[in-house]
C-alpha cells in the first residue's frame, strides 16, 4: 500500500503515522497503550501494531512494552521553523524556511525550490531523509530525529570556476559552529569532511549547482551533521567510520546549532562572494587534520599515493608523490594512512 492510501475509517496511511508519532512525543515518559491510540484514530490494536513497527523500521526510537504499550525514547527536540527563526542573526539565511517530517533529499527539495524562484537564503530541513545524498552520490545515514539535515538555496555573483572551493568555505563554518556551539573538537578533511577526534565523520557538505554558460543560476549548499547517535544506532557497514557528537539525551541543541550554522554561513558567504577562498585558507588550516600525513588519493586518471603537504589560495591540496613529484589535486577521494 503507497503513502496516501486509505485506510481504516478513511485516515491516511502517512497521516495516521504522523498522528501517532505526535501522540507518543506529548506522552512523553508515559507508556501509551494500543488500546488507547486504536480508540483514538480509529484503527484496531493490529493496525497499530503494525504502524509502530513500520516507525521503527525507518529510525524512530519507539519502545514497545507488553502490557504497558509504546514510548518515544528521548529523540532531541522538534525543529520548529518559528523557534528556529526567532533566534536567528541573519538577513536573508533561514527568513524563508521549509521544517519537513520526511524527505527524500533536502538537496533535491532545495534546488525543485529553487528551479521555482526560491530566493537566495532558503532553507530546508527535515527530520529525515530517506534518499540522503553526500559526495561522489554515497548515500548518507539521516535519522529522525538524530541530526541536522539543511540544505540552503544560493544565489551568488562570482564566476562558475569559483563555485567547488564553496564547500571548504562550508567546512570552516560548520567546524567553527560545532566547536563553539557543541564543544567538539571537529577536524576537517580535504576538502570539506569533518571527523571527530576518534577519526570518525560526522558532517559532510554537498553543493549542487545550476549553471548557464559562465552563469551561474543558484547553488545549493547541502550539510548533514549526525548530532545525536550510539554506535549501535548505525548500521554495521558504519560504525567503524561514522560518528555523532553525542549520544541522546544530551544538551546539545539542534535548534540552537542550526541558528549558529546559519548565522556564520551567511556572514562568510558574503565575504567569500567578494575574496573567495584565500580569505579562509588560514582558517581552513587551523582546523585541517589532513596536512602533513601520508594519504592516497583517488583520482579520474588513477591513485596516488604520498604526503599531504599544503592547500593554495585554490583550496587545491598539493601532494608530494612516492616519484618525489609535487602534484596539484583539485578533486579526489582522499585515504588516510594507505597500507597501515
Amino acid at each position: 500500500m503507497g503513502p496516501g492510501a486509505p485506510e481504516d475509517g478513511g485516515w491516511a496511511v502517512t497521516e495516521i503515522r504522523g498522528e501517532i508519532l505526535q501522540a507518543l512525543r506529548q506522552a512523553g515518559d508515559r507508556f501509551v497503550s494500543g488500546e488507547e491510540l486504536g480508540q483514538r484514530f480509529g484503527i484496531s490494536r493490529t493496525a497499530v501494531w503494525k504502524h509502530i513497527q513500520a516507525l521503527q523500521g525507518v529510525g524512530y526510537p519507539i519502545e514497545a512494552v507488553r502490557n504497558r504499550g509504546y514510548r518515544l525514547r528521548e529523540e532531541g527536540e522538534e525543529l520548529r521553523p518559528e523557534a528556529i527563526q526567532a533566534g536567528l542573526a541573519t538577513n536573508v539565511f533561514g527568513r524563508h524556511m521549509t521544517v519537513l517530517e520526511t524527505v527524500d533529499s533536502t538537496n533535491r527539495y532545495a534546488f525543485a525550490e529553487a528551479e521555482g524562484g526560491a530566493p537566495e537564503g532558503y532553507t530546508v530541513l527535515a527530520e529525515r531523509q530517506t534518499a540522503g545524498r553526500g559526495r561522489r552520490g554515497r548515500p548518507w545515514f539521516s535519522p529522525p530525529g538524530h541530526g541536522i539535515w539543511m540544505s540552503v538555496v544560493l544565489r551568488p555573483t562570482f564566476p562558475v570556476f569559483r563555485a567547488p572551493q564553496l564547500t571548504l568555505m562550508a567546512a570552516v563554518s560548520v567546524a567553527e559552529v560545532i566547536r563553539e556551539r557543541a564543544g567538539v573538537s571537529v577536524g576537517i578533511k580535504w576538502p570539506n569532511d569533518l571527523l571527530l577526534p576518534d577519526g570518525r565523520k560526522v558532517c559532510g557538505i554537498l553543493s549542487e549547482m545550476s549553471a548557464e554558460a559562465e552563469e551561474i543560476r543558484f547553488i545549493v549548499l547541502g550539510i548533514g551533521v549526525n548530532v545525536f547517535g550510539r554506535v549501535e544506532d548505525f548500521p554495521p557497514e558504519l560504525r567503524g567510520v561514522a560518528g555523532s557528537l553525542a549520544e541522546p539525551g544530551s544538551p546539545i541543541s539542534r535548534t540552537a546549532l542550526i541558528q549558529g550554522l546559519l548565522g556564520r554561513l551567511e556572514t562568510d558567504y558574503r565575504i567569500y562572494q567578494n575574496e573567495g577562498f584565500r580569505a579562509f585558507r588560514e582558517r581552513w588550516e587551523r582546523l585541517n587534520v589532513s596536512l602533513g600525513r601520508r594519504i592516497a588519493v583517488q583520482t579520474q586518471s588513477g591513485q596516488k599515493i604520498g604526503w599531504a603537504r599544503r592547500i593554495d589560495d585554490d583550496g587545491a591540496l598539493w601532494v608530494e608523490t612516492d616519484e618525489g613529484h609535487l602534484e596539484k589535486i583539485i578533486s579526489a577521494e582522499v585515504i588516510f594512512d594507505p597500507g597501515s
